[in-house]
């Protein structure tokens, strides 16, 4: 057996200097630590099992794959052990005391050039998550036996000021120990349950039992050692091996447990894949939307490497519009930065985005194809932002166009799909109409609707913000337009019934210029068939709704001027045009169109002049009712 000779080292890499940085600036969250050497430890035991299978002499084989952790409240150290392959003096020298060497990366290297492929659940391929623990240790003591046959055990030391000891150790089994004597302000990672809670957090499905002990400020013992980590992920198991209780189950764990008692996901998804891209996910639909679902800091995926949680919220594995799914994404084949806590942009990462993306849509287009009801709650709950990819992801506009769901004037309160309300066109109707604004029952009542109304076809109710982008970049739906009955000359067939437009010339006349520039023309209409009037949009300007939304987002809108549609037919507009045609100079005829015009804006649902709109309302009952011109009643 080789001698280990006592001997002082500087650290390589000027690292005092980056000792500062991994422990100051490279983590945001100092209690990873423990993460990152449950990680470590679980790498030697992978290695130890591997190093196993190809070399029968290795030493230890008959100790079962084990990571210990004990609080030591009475000395103020925590210690992470475990029965893996264990270091010689050189590598504890080599591994332990240069900055972004990796003994994890060295051993596959090795490996490779032997022509062998060991699989291997390896996470430490950078050689700086041990230095974490300078974040809580002034001191870290590394007691460690290689399972290389003959070699001796070596005790490691350092306070992470520039230089490290190495001197002979009296441990007999192969495997490492890691003493952290806690700084006095971490001594807080000494609580018990603080420890599982980490452990449960950050390692929960850590392939190795890690067992957990505690003793009291007088050496005795607080808690025996017990395991506490499930050592077994959920998403690696078979979904056939899994039923609706254990995803239920799974599912409260994944939100955190905010779920109520009866609450279970709308749908989910269990994938495992080993090409192009080896990757488990297991992902849920919630059963509502999420409180912090429009924050910039809401939760996404939750990201593992090697089961050993890395990122408890990854929004770089789905897209924008899907960041209302939850779940776990756990992979061998991500690469990480040197911190663990940033994903590297890797082609890795885009085949699952991309897997993932595609996995999401066709769970979410099977529940609308066979699961109507469900489907049903999903897009009351998250279908804005199924609506939000339309207009931001053109690569999977056509896949989302499929899923977009409108409620209509054919089926109050229901949900249809644009496939649908095409199916059910009736003969004759050439166009998807659609209108958009705050609340469905009020765009139900629109004077635009009428003639569609009158002809039996439907109307789409567009009641999202995001509609109004939408619309934008649906020009058509199988083969038909898609056009709204707020804007420009409704092309409809004539009612064999209508008024030709000539007829109220005069009245159209006398309109634009009573109104002036308020209005930005006066024609007949064609879209109304009940109501005297309507206001109508430029069919290429910014419509009322998109003012209003405009507006409500801070944005400074100037109003524009609209056109004003008269209704042929309307009783009162013939009347007003015979006035307009025998008696221009007549003083109610002015009055009248202000009506008219006022009557458009409530239709509507604002009016620019309450108070004047009442007393020409006033004047016209009073002539009525017979009351003389400045009477009273």
């Amino acid at each position: 057996m080789a001698d280990v000779q006592t001997s002082t080292h500087p650290f390589q890499a000027e690292v005092a200097a980056v000792l500062r940085l991994v422990t100051n600036s490279l983590y945001t969250n100092r209690e990873i630590f423990l993460r990152e050497l449950v990680s470590n430890a679980s790498d030697a035991l992978d290695k130890a099992r591997f190093q196993a299978l190809v070399d029968k002499g290795i030493e230890g084989q008959e100790l079962p794959p084990r990571i210990d952790i004990v609080a030591d409240k009475q000395r103020g150290v925590i210690v992470v052990e475990d029965t893996g392959i264990g270091m010689t003096a050189d590598e504890a020298a080599k591994n332990l005391g240069t900055i972004a060497h990796s003994g994890t990366l060295r051993f596959l290297e090795q490996a490779q050039a032997r022509g062998e492929k060991p699989d291997l659940n390896l996470i430490g391929q950078f050689g700086v998550g041990f230095y974490s623990a300078f974040m809580v240790a002034d001191r870290i003591d590394v007691v460690s036996r290689s399972a290389t046959p003959g070699s001796a055990a070596v005790h490691w030391s350092s306070t992470g000021e520039g230089s490290f000891t190495i001197e002979p150790s009296d441990r007999t089994t192969r495997g490492t120990r890691i003493e952290l004597h806690l700084r006095e302000d971490a001594k807080e990672f000494l609580d018990h349950w603080r420890l599982q809670h980490l452990i449960k957090r950050y390692s929960d499905y850590v392939l190795h039992p890690i067992q957990l002990s505690s003793t009291k400020d007088d050496g005795s013992v607080e808690h025996e050692a017990a395991q506490v980590n499930q050592a077994k992920a959920f998403w690696m198991q078979s979904p056939k091996s899994l039923g609706d209780d254990d995803y239920a189950e799974f599912y409260k764990h994944v939100m955190g447990g905010f779920v109520l008692p009866a609450e279970k996901p709308l749908a989910r998804l269990h994938v495992s894949l080993d090409a192009p891209i080896q990757f488990h996910a297991v992902l849920f639909v919630p059963d509502r939307r999420p409180l912090d679902l429009f924050q910039e800091d809401a939760k996404h995926l939750q990201l593992y490497a090697r089961r050993v949680l890395v990122m408890e919220n990854c929004d770089k594995l789905l897209p924008g519009f899907l960041r209302f799914f939850r779940g776990v994404v756990d992979s061998e084949d991500l690469p990480l930065n040197v911190s663990r806590e940033t994903l590297q942009e890797h082609g890795s990462l885009a085949a699952i985005r991309r897997q993932l993306t595609r996995k999401a849509l066709n769970l979410l287009a099977d529940t609308a194809k066979d699961q109507r009801e469900t489907y049903t709650k999903i897009w009351r709950e998250f279908g804005v932002f199924l609506k939000e990819g339309v207009h931001t992801d053109s690569g999977h506009r056509e896949q989302l166009t499929e899923l977009l769901r409108f409620e209509s004037t054919a089926s109050p309160g229901e949900l249809v799909s644009l496939k649908e309300y095409v199916d059910a066109m009736p003969e004759g109707q050439d166009a998807i109409y659609y209108i958009t604004g705050e609340h469905a029952e009020d765009l139900a009542k629109s004077p635009h609707l009428e003639a569609c109304r009158a002809r039996g076809w439907s109307v789409l109710l567009m009641t999202d913000a995001v509609d109004e982008w939408v619309v934008q970049d649906l020009d058509e739906y199988g083969g038909k337009r898609l056009v709204s009955v707020t804007k420009g000359e409704l092309e409809l067939p004539q009612a064999e019934s209508k008024a030709d437009a000539g007829a109220i010339a005069a009245l159209v006349e006398r309109a634009k210029a009573t109104l002036g520039e308020r209005v930005k023309d006066v024609r007949a209409s064609r879209r109304l068939t009940e109501s005297a009037a309507c206001l109508v949009d430029d069919e290429s300007g910014l419509g009322r709704n998109m003012e209003r939304i405009l507006k409500m987002a801070g944005r400074d809108v100037r109003a524009r001027a609209r056109v004003l549609e008269i209704n042929p037919e309307h009783p009162f507009v013939r009347a007003a045009q015979k006035l307009a045609a025998e008696q221009p100079d007549d003083p109610r005829l002015p009055a009248w169109i202000e009506l008219l015009h006022d009557q458009a804006h409530l239709a509507d649902g604002s009016v620019p002049d309450p108070a004047g709109m009442v007393r020409r309302i006033q004047s016209v009952l009073d002539r009525v009712a017979g009351v003389p011109e400045g009477g009273g009643a």
